[in-house]
């Protein structure tokens, strides 16, 4: 993928524009380059009327990325291309599709083409686009446009890498910068290869709960290696007894393994039984990974899960085997497997296991304690509006049938009719709602100071709004006023702006009477009316950026606009009501990408959630394998040593002193370090938390602590109640 970004800002994703998008076609590092441009469009004929999405692509896009058609051939002007899942859910996979034409804004093309099923590519989405890609059309670019909304993808040539390719381009860039300083300052070029692009900041997350899924591994095998331990010290004497009689010592380890083998078989086998459910939960839980829809138990996860399972069973059941195959003949045959057990060797390797167990778990703890707060802390911060009890819905008018003056005045007329709606108290239209990833921005100067130098100047978020949207949003008034009837389509341009606004373009200055300017056309100049509160456009924990608010009605160009309506109790319950008024105003208007504004912020942080559920989980599954662990080493080590238990206790030792004893060695200085490396992997996934924040990294120890103290609890209370005569007169 190929950007570009403005330097003062370092805007890496930064759309780009035809005049330099032609001039990057000279490039030697590219093999070639296409450009695209998503939006949607309003499908009418053969059925309901449909908002489907739509890109306009050079032909060039589809060798670049190897791509052949399923029925027909691919793009040439005029025609049109149907993805796939598109083809099957309108046209019903009719093959006689090809020939027909479909209907976008009023304008006819020729199906001449289907993608295959397996094409899958989920470019950046732009504004006014559905997030989905159901019909392609042939994209022709003027070199003379400077507006910048083109997305760029390319092949390297052969034996070119990215930094080369990156070089040459911005040498051009700064080339057509001096020759374009009026509109190209500051702008360069940033090439990112398509699968960085693609996988974007799930890779960290990805990473993160793959490490978080191998302690779990480790701290499970970790146990089954104590209990075969404890089996083959219960076994002593009958291992012995093999060896005693000429078994050797392979066949005795050979035996061993076979049944860890087959022990870690069975739970492969089970843990790929759960995984047939556990993937349908993930998915339907999961946030917006790349391609997460594709994840299933195939071949490839079969061949790891067997691979893991055979590996973890030989490597943790070796140490066991090993130890068995060498008993010694004499302890073990004269005192038997019970008492043979209780040699030192065996006894530290057992606790050194369970010291890594609670090391482990509290790596995993600590990342859940961390996430937890981080999460807490994103949901109190907000997004600066109140999104409860709000319903929006996406209406667009087509150029073909809507001239620029009868747009403003068709969103008047909507927005008057939603808002006599029952259960509504207030409506109104935006162009770029905030949280939903759509966005328009724009330079902008105050007219009565000089002029930064090139490419410094200031950038905002433009919006578009209705009169009534800041009080519909609950976007809080800070000084002057939002627009009323005063603001209309003949009146002295005027903007609202936030207050990051104010800020930066009038420190310490009183806004209210001030100018703003835009290098649109031949340069628009509104003056300040009102300031209101910051919005967090992007969703909590974002950056807060200056937005400019226009009335609609001065930019009747605009025909995409989002409509909000706040209601008294369930906003989906006037959906039905809108579509009504909206069926009346126009039959081949659809209404569609309607959702709650909470439903929007829950998709803002569905990735933080993700985390901190999965982690979270994985952490109790760690801590109670590890309480497991305790318990049943302790408990074992305990029946081992009655008798010297018995002993201490006749020679004077107290209860509480015995009770020491067996707690004797559980520690989580370990557990700590690793804590501390493990959260600093999580920095990306956190928010208003330091990875090593002494608060949660206390709190998660004393709680890993309590939990195992009270899983040594019962058999230290065993211990210390031993009865001193019984077990010597056992003896």
């Amino acid at each position: 993928m190929v950007w570009e970004h403005n330097l003062p800002r370092d805007n890496r994703t930064n759309v780009a524009s035809p005049a330099n998008y032609h001039a990057w076609l000279e490039a030697e590092s590219f093999s070639e380059l296409a450009a695209f441009v998503p939006y949607s469009a309003t499908l009418t004929g053969d059925g309901e009327p449909e908002r489907v999405g739509v890109v306009r692509a050079a032909p060039a896009l589809f060798s670049i990325l190897g791509v052949r058609g399923h029925v027909g051939r691919l793009l040439a002007p005029g025609d049109a291309v149907l993805d796939h899942g598109f083809w099957q859910r309108r046209f019903g996979g009719d093959p006689d599709v090809l020939g027909r034409s479909v209907n976008l804004n009023g304008d006819l093309y020729e199906v001449v083409g289907v993608l295959p099923a397996a094409f899958d590519f989920e470019p950046p989405q732009a504004f006014n686009s559905t997030g989905t890609e159901d019909v392609w059309l042939p994209l022709v670019t003027d070199p003379t446009i400077r507006g910048r909304y083109l997305q760029v993808v390319g092949r390297l040539a052969p034996g070119v890498g990215r930094e080369q390719a990156d070089a040459e381009l911005d040498v051009i860039a700064g080339r057509y910068e001096e020759e374009a300083a009026d509109w190209n300052a500051g702008y360069r070029v940033n090439v990112v290869t398509l699968y960085e692009q693609v996988v974007g900041e799930a890779r960290a997350l990805i990473l993160v709960l793959f490490g978080a899924v191998a302690i779990v591994l480790l701290i499970a095998a970790a146990n089954v290696a104590n209990l075969l331990l404890a089996r083959a010290t219960r076994r002593e004497r009958e291992l012995a007894v093999r060896v005693a009689i000429g078994a050797p010592g392979a066949r005795v380890i050979r035996l061993l393994l076979i049944e860890s083998l087959l022990l870690g078989l069975a739970g492969g086998a089970l843990g790929v039984a759960m995984a047939l459910g556990a993937v349908r939960l993930l998915i339907a839980l999961g946030p917006d990974i790349p391609r997460l829809g594709e994840v299933g138990v195939d071949g490839t996860v079969l061949t790891f899960a067997f691979g893991v399972s055979v590996c973890t069973a030989l490597l943790f059941g070796t140490l066991p085997a090993l130890r068995a195959a060498r008993p010694d003949l004499g302890e073990a045959l004269k005192e038997g497997g019970a008492r043979g057990g209780s040699r030192r060797g065996v006894v530290r390797a057992r606790h050194a296991l369970v010291v890594a167990e609670l090391a482990m778990s509290l790596s995993l703890l600590a990342g859940a304690g961390l996430l937890l707060r981080s999460f807490q802390t994103l949901l109190g911060e907000g997004v600066g509006l109140d999104t409860e009890r709000l319903l929006t819905a996406n209406v667009q008018l087509s150029g073909n049938v809507y001239a620029d003056s009868d747009r403003a005045p068709f969103f008047e007329e909507l927005v008057d009719r939603v808002a006599a709606l029952p259960g509504v108290s207030s409506a109104a239209v935006i162009t770029a709602l905030p949280l939903s990833g759509m966005g328009i921005g724009t330079s902008f100067f105050d007219p009565d100071r000089p002029l930064p130098e090139a490419g410094g100047l200031p950038v905002a978020d433009i919006r578009p709004v209705h009169r009534e949207y800041h009080r519909t949003m609950g976007i809080p008034l800070i000084a002057g006023r939002t627009f009323d009837d005063r603001d209309g389509g003949d009146a002295p341009t005027t903007v609202v702006i936030s207050a990051a606004t104010a800020a930066e373009v009038f420190p310490g200055v009183d806004p209210i009477g001030r100018r703003i300017a835009m290098p649109w056309g031949d340069t628009l100049v509104a003056e300040v009316i009102g300031v209101v509160g910051d919005v967090r456009h992007e969703g909590p924990g974002t950056d807060v950026r200056s937005k400019l608010y226009w009335d609609h009605r001065q930019f009747q160009e605009f025909s995409f606009m989002t409509l909000v309506a706040r209601t008294s109790s369930d906003p989906t319950a006037i959906l039905p009501g809108i579509r009504r008024e909206v069926r009346s105003m126009d039959p081949d208007l659809p209404v569609y990408s309607v959702r709650t504004m909470e439903g929007y912020l829950s998709d803002s942080v569905a990735r933080n959630r993700f985390a901190l559920v999965a982690f979270v989980a994985f952490a109790a599954v760690a801590l109670a394998l590890s309480v497991v662990g305790v318990y049943g080493v302790l408990s074992y080590a305990v029946s081992l040593r009655t008798r010297e238990i018995g002993i201490r206790v006749a020679l004077g030792a107290g209860r509480e002193a015995i009770g020491a004893m067996v707690l004797r060695g559980i520690g989580l200085v370990a557990g700590l370090a690793g804590a501390v490396a493990l959260t600093r992997l999580l920095r990306s996934l956190l928010y208003g938390v330091s990875p090593t924040d002494p608060f949660t990294l206390s709190l998660m120890t004393a709680l890993l602590f309590g939990t195992a103290l009270v899983a040594s609890w019962i058999p230290a209370r065993r211990a210390a109640r031993t009865d001193p005569a019984s077990v010597l007169r056992g003896d």
